[in-house]
């Protein structure tokens, strides 16, 4: 192919489904209802986290140890929260969602009760690890959940929410923490978090349905087997098929019973359904490492990394800057943690509605219909650009933003200085993050949860390294350099972030093709797509709008 030839890439419905099917038969009610719940369901393993601060003081007094020994629960939790998901995301993959959601919760609770009875310093660092492994997988399951009721074009309006979310238990956890330690005792901390999570494991499998596209297709029957239904979806197919038996009589005077072969029947226990009846499959970390293998999901994996790595340190220092500096006590400290909390809400929202109105917009660039029913087939769509063009912006201005604060605090400025910074870090970081999260559910929508997990096991360890070393970057390199470093790490970053931005899709179509050995033929070369230039033609035989990429000299 040469550069004065253009190649011609059809933009075709998502795969072989006829017109009128929907990606997703859940209603907009049903699927608001399903991402609040998830979102809730991603507070809980941050929350664990940062409620746990101003418990540590008082553990210490009461076990007769070393703060160094307590810290050592903090490196625990990190690991197993970056290690659990690799587990669980690949069974909420193949498995179903309400499954991994059970089972995590079941753990998760068990755990609280088990850390507010003990009285030993073993059985809290056990608890406390088994409590990370139920919680960190909610995260990496909520990701998953979106890609199978959320198409392309609404991606950005639904894991907004649910990253505002994740964002707000680093702002409310230190507060709620501090105040149950201080009038109820540490133990009420733990006792807090059986209730609530208790109270939304009863919710959840009371009327919270399932997702999994391996399990339900696009939701349009509820599942095969009986235990995988929610209690109200149960309900439901037991009184439709009541009513199906007493209104359909048999060629024999008989009633026809609901579950037969006919396709009248129970809901999902048809012939055409039977492909839906999955076995629970053992949990198995392979796939999420898998992931890691892949050259597009490796660069934004690690950039999520180094994000949070820089992202924690900022949390871990504050504690200890904010109580030197301005002589906080532990709630006033907490309460130092809002603005940063607030502005990580507000990005995520703002920035979910900017994701799906750049991918609305470059769709209409490229001559592409947006359906929110069905869905477009990426493969022809350029979505690493799309998303990307709000990502680099948004993490200049966090890179920015890094770079002065720690001068700030070393020429003590006065608190509202810092606070502003914080904000603004809070806003950009989340913004930034959410869309490289959102860009990796549409790289791998038919393992999310699995890539999400990938992505938190990175995540969670490079946080556990800031964390673990930030303490001896203040004071070897002094509050100045030390965020001016982490600044200048985050900049490199962005230049790892722009080679996935030109040769992303290069990447994504080796892969699809390394799948689909014989795609239908389209006379592409995967070198020419690297450094395209994107166009339009219109083919008036088939009334059909085709992307071109003209490939330059």
């Amino acid at each position: 192919m040469t550069a004065d030839t253009p190649s011609t890439l059809e933009a075709q419905p998502q795969g072989q489904s006829p017109p009128s099917t929907a990606y997703s038969a859940f209603t907009t009610s049903q699927k608001r209802f399903i991402i609040t719940m998830i979102s809730l369901a991603s507070l809980f393993s941050p929350l664990s986290g940062q409620i746990y601060y101003p418990v540590m003081p008082t553990l210490v007094q009461n076990y007769h140890l070393t703060p160094a020994l307590i810290n050592l629960t903090i490196t625990t939790y990190m690991i197993l929260q970056g290690l659990a998901p690799s587990f669980m995301g690949t069974f909420a993959d193949s498995g179903g969602r309400r499954p991994a959601y059970i089972v995590a919760f079941t753990i998760y609770t068990a755990a609280n009760i088990g850390l507010a009875l003990q009285n030993s310093y073993p059985a809290l660092m056990i608890l406390r690890c088994i409590q990370s492994a139920g919680s960190s997988g909610t995260i990496a399951f909520g990701y998953g959940v979106i890609a199978d009721i959320a198409t392309p074009a609404e991606r950005g309006h639904y894991i907004g929410p649910m990253a505002a979310g994740v964002m707000i238990a680093p702002a409310i956890g230190p507060v709620v923490g501090g105040l149950l330690s201080r009038y109820l005792g540490w133990r009420a901390v733990f006792w807090f978090l059986v209730v609530v999570s208790g109270g939304y494991l009863v919710v959840f499998v009371l009327v919270v349905p399932e997702t999994g596209r391996v399990v339900v297709g696009d939701g349009r029957e509820p599942p095969a087997e009986w235990w995988r239904m929610s209690v109200w979806q149960w309900v439901t197919a037991r009184r439709r098929r009541r009513r199906r038996r007493r209104r359909r009589p048999s060629s024999g005077g008989g009633m026809v019973e609901g579950g037969g072969g006919g396709g009248g029947g129970r809901p999902g226990t048809t012939r055409g359904d039977d492909r839906h009846r999955r076995k629970l499959a053992f949990p198995n970390p392979l796939p999420a490492f898998a992931i890691l293998l892949e050259m597009d999901a490796l660069i934004i994996i690690s950039f999520v990394g180094l994000a949070m790595l820089a992202n924690v340190a900022l949390l871990t220092s504050t504690p200890t800057l904010f109580g030197k500096l301005y002589g906080l006590n532990v709630l006033q400290i907490g309460l130092c943690f809002l603005p940063l909390g607030v502005g990580a809400c507000i990005g995520a929202i703002l920035n979910g509605k900017l994701l799906d109105f750049n991918y609305r917009r470059t769709a209409h660039r490229l001559g592409i219909t947006v359906d929110r029913k069905k869905g477009e087939d990426l493969r022809r769509f350029p979505i690493e650009q799309t998303r990307l063009q709000t990502f680099f912006p948004i993490m200049a201005l966090a890179t920015l933003t890094f770079l002065p604060y720690g001068w700030v605090l070393q020429q003590r400025a006065h608190l509202a200085v810092p606070l502003i910074l914080q904000f603004i870090m809070g806003f950009s970081f989340i913004a930034a993050l959410n869309t490289l999260n959102t860009l990796l559910v549409d790289l791998f929508p038919d393992r999310a949860a699995t890539a999400s997990a990938a992505c938190n096991l990175v995540r969670c360890w490079l946080g556990a390294v800031g964390a673990a070393v930030i303490d001896y970057m203040l004071n070897g390199m002094g509050w100045g350099w030390c965020f001016t470093f982490l600044g200048l790490v985050l900049a490199a970053g962005l230049g790892l972030m722009w080679v996935e931005y030109k040769r992303g899709m290069g990447w994504r179509e080796k892969r699809f093709l390394k799948r689909n050995p014989n795609p239908p033929p389209d006379n592409i070369h995967l070198d020419d797509i690297h450094g395209g230039r994107e166009g339009l033609v219109e083919d008036n035989t088939h009334g059909e709008i085709r992307v071109v990429y003209e490939v330059s000299q």
